[in-house]
C-alpha cells in the first residue's frame, strides 16, 4: 500500500517537473505543449514562435522545425530533457497502474465464472508503458537525427500516441472497474 501511495504521488509530481523544464522560455512554445505527444486521434499541429498560424506536423514541417536556426535549440530541449523525465513518469505512472489493478483484483473473491489469472490486469499498464517508450525513443530519434523524419515516422509516431493514451484511458477505467467489482464481491 505504501508503494502504492509512493507511485501516486509522483505520478502527479512529475508533470510539473517536466513543465519546469520545458518552459515556454526555455524549450519554446511547441515543446512546451508536447505537441508530439498530445493530440489523440488527429494530426497535430507544430504551435507558432510567435505569432504565427501552427502548421500540421507532416515530415517535411517537423524536419523544418528541426532543422531551423530558430527552433533548432528546442528540438534538443525536447530530446534531452524532456524525454527522459517522461520516461521517469510513464516508469512510475505505469507501475502505480500495473501495482494498483493486481492490488485492487486480489482483494475481490471473484465468482468462480469471473476468476482470471493476475496478469490479466497487468495488461493495459504495460501496453501503455510500451507504447511510451517506444513513443518516447522515436521522439528523440526524430529531434536528434532529422534525416530520419519521414511520413512513415510521423504515421508511427501517431500510432504510438494513440495507443498510448487508449491503454492509459484503458488502465485507468480498469482501476475504477475493480474498485467498484471490489464493492460488489467482498
Amino acid at each position: 500500500m505504501k508503494s502504492t501511495i509512493l507511485l501516486a504521488t509522483a505520478a502527479i509530481a512529475v508533470p510539473f517537473i517536466i513543465s519546469s523544464v520545458a518552459s515556454v522560455k526555455s524549450a519554446g512554445r511547441a515543446v512546451a505543449d508536447r505537441f508530439l505527444e498530445r493530440s489523440f486521434l488527429q494530426a497535430p499541429t507544430i504551435p507558432p514562435d510567435p505569432v504565427t498560424k501552427p502548421p500540421e506536423v507532416n515530415a517535411d514541417n517537423l524536419r523544418a522545425w528541426v532543422t531551423s536556426p530558430d527552433t533548432a535549440r528546442y528540438a534538443r530541449v525536447y530530446a534531452w530533457r524532456v524525454m527522459p523525465l517522461d520516461f521517469i513518469y510513464l516508469a512510475v505512472l505505469g507501475t502505480f497502474l500495473a501495482l494498483a489493478a493486481t492490488t485492487l483484483a486480489s482483494t475481490i473473491v471473484w465468482p468462480p465464472a469471473l476468476a482470471l489469472p493476475w496478469w490479466t490486469w497487468l495488461i493495459f499498464p504495460l501496453a501503455y508503458m510500451l507504447a511510451d517508450v517506444a513513443e518516447d525513443g522515436l521522439i528523440i530519434t526524430l529531434m536528434a537525427r532529422p534525416a530520419s523524419i519521414s511520413n512513415f515516422t510521423i504515421d508511427m509516431l501517431a500510432a504510438l500516441r494513440n495507443a498510448k493514451i487508449g491503454n492509459n484511458a484503458l488502465a485507468i477505467l480498469q482501476i475504477f472497474g475493480l474498485g467498484l467489482a471490489g464493492c460488489i464481491w467482498k
